[in-house]
């Protein structure tokens, strides 16, 4: 993933006037992708006065592995570069201060290089992999945060960026030179992608909630709406963003406070790994981000460049990454002004699915497309765009899994896990709209059910409920392998909708009643 497309420009000299100072014989020297100008023999030197020399313009990306990546969406590296890619793994000794790196061979240059490297990846404390790429002239480098298929040369090169001392530039830094390049999506880190048939879609959608239903303790209306938060996308329709989803599942039991030491980023509550490790398994990057106060008081969520250099943000993620974040172990205490601001952050990126990127002059709203799920035991402090009541059964469910006690649930076969995996990305993919005729029928019933309300007495349905409703109707589509919305698919979603805000009634009346829910 490019983490800072704007690390620094180069001039390399491609082709090179030599002479020879004994002789006077004139020759060309040709070097291209590498950082080695040219290596020439004794007698003879560079004319550099010399018309006929040839530079060519480089531009330098900093970039690392994508982050949040799954362990079974990562490419099984050959034996043949397994030494490269060791030279390029960076350990991080400390989640919130920049640790040591592990450069193979460049051991003894490394510590120099660790702090530099550290602050530019999005989680901290985590094990990742991190090069400058060199995009050579009429190539230009990708947009921050895009994911890439490079093809190049490696070499150690130096670090050319000119507010670093003379000390730090002889320090030498893991270099691709690029010949190709191309965007890729987190679908292509899928394997074997298939092409399916309706009758495909809708096994494998039956799957998926069968074992969704079994993670979630066999709540199937929370196993529904997950199956839809798995397979929202945000997309822009006309200067519109459509399609997000976040979504709060409400009820995770909590788990004791304990004193927090400083770790990296993942969940310490049972119940909340459980969930996400089985979100893990089916989801090619999955990123976790526990409310600890102090993880949310010292972590850096928004990309900085503030002081020249661009710093790793939490947010940083690649498009189609998932977040889960676990505000069981939110407790009280003193959210500091830097915590609050990661906090709204993180709602900015909810509701208007952007990125802030702090740059020196103004900061700058990168389009991003995150999906958000949060898990919580009261309602969450976030605004999420849909909030569903696990049942009572699934709460006791998660509490006996929360208190360690084991659960006999058979596992999901591999060739199973597959299909899920495919099944999920393959129906992202769709692309989707909604026909006139099916936009004029529920613009007709909208104002149809307002008039009646109105008419009783009764509560009106507003444009967020019609909006969410639409939502939801053009992700039940999207789950069956539909690229555009009937009426089936919209009852279906005006009906689950209906159920949704029921048991969220019943759950609130019984909450003065039962005392289960504690204020977030």
């Amino acid at each position: 993933m490019v983490q800072d497309p704007s690390y620094g420009e180069e001039l390399h000299l491609t082709i090179a006037r030599v002479l020879n100072s004994e002789t006077g014989e004139v020759r060309q020297r040709f070097s291209q992708y590498t950082d080695v100008d040219h290596s020439l023999e004794e007698g003879w030197e560079v004319d550099y006065s010399s018309t006929g020399n040839v530079f060519t313009e480089k531009e330098v990306a900093y970039c690392v592995s994508v982050p949040g990546q799954n362990q079974w969406a990562q490419l099984e590296s050959t034996a043949s570069i397994e030494s490269a890619l060791e030279a390029l793994s960076i350990t991080n000794t400390s989640p919130h201060t920049n640790g040591n790196v592990d450069s193979g061979d460049t051991a003894e240059s490394g510590s120099e290089v660790a702090s530099g490297l550290a602050s530019k990846y999005p989680l901290p404390g985590e094990n990742h992999t991190a090069a400058l790429v060199k995009f050579y002239s009429p190539s230009v480098a990708p947009k921050a945060s895009s994911v890439i298929d490079v093809v190049g040369i490696y070499e150690l090169g130096y670090n050319s960026k000119s507010q670093e001392s003379d000390e730090e530039r002889k320090v030498l830094w893991p270099c691709i030179h690029a010949i190709y390049h191309t965007d890729i999506q987190l679908h292509n880190l899928v394997p074997s992608l298939p092409r399916l048939v309706l009758s495909d879609y809708i096994a494998r959608r039956d799957m998926c909630l069968s074992h969704l239903t079994l993670v979630l303790g066999g709540d199937e209306l929370a196993a529904q709406y997950l199956l839809l938060h798995l397979l929202s996308k945000s997309v822009r329709v006309q200067d519109a963003k459509v399609g997000k989803f976040s979504l709060n599942l409400i009820g995770v039991p909590s788990c004791e406070k304990e004193e927090q030491q400083p770790r990296r980023f993942n969940f310490n509550n049972l119940a909340t790994k459980w969930i996400g490790d089985a979100i893990a398994q089916v989801v090619p990057c999955s990123v976790e981000i526990p409310f600890e106060l102090e993880l949310l008081n010292r972590s850096a969520f928004l990309p900085n460049a503030e002081h020249g250099d661009l710093k790793a943000g939490i947010l940083q993620l690649a498009s189609g990454t998932e977040i889960i974040c676990d505000e069981t172990c939110l407790y009280e205490g003193t959210l500091d002004e830097h915590g609050v601001r990661n906090l709204h952050a993180l709602q900015t990126c909810i509701l208007e699915q952007t990125v802030t990127y702090l740059y020196p002059f103004q900061p700058i709203d990168i389009p991003t497309n995150l999906r958000i799920l949060v898990l919580s035991t009261g309602k969450s402090i976030l605004q999420n765009d849909c909030d569903v009541y696990l049942a009572d059964t699934t709460v006791r469910f998660l509490t006996k899994i929360q208190s360690g006690t084991s659960i006999d649930i058979q596992p999901l076969d591999p060739m199973h896990t597959e299909q899920i995996r495919q099944y999920l990305e393959l129906a992202r993919c769709l692309d989707f709209s909604i026909p006139k005729d099916v936009s004029d029928v529920i613009s007709s019933e909208y104002a149809d059910s307002r008039r009646s309300a109105h008419k009783n007495g009764e509560q009106m349905m507003t444009q967020e409920e019609l909006a969410l409703t639409v939502t939801v109707a053009r992700l039940i589509s999207i789950s069956k392998g539909q690229d555009l919305l009937d009426l089936a698919s919209w009852r279906e979603a005006c009906a689950l909708e209906q159920y949704r805000k029921e048991r969220a009634t019943k759950a609130k009346d019984a909450r003065p009643a039962t005392g289960s829910e504690p204020p977030s």
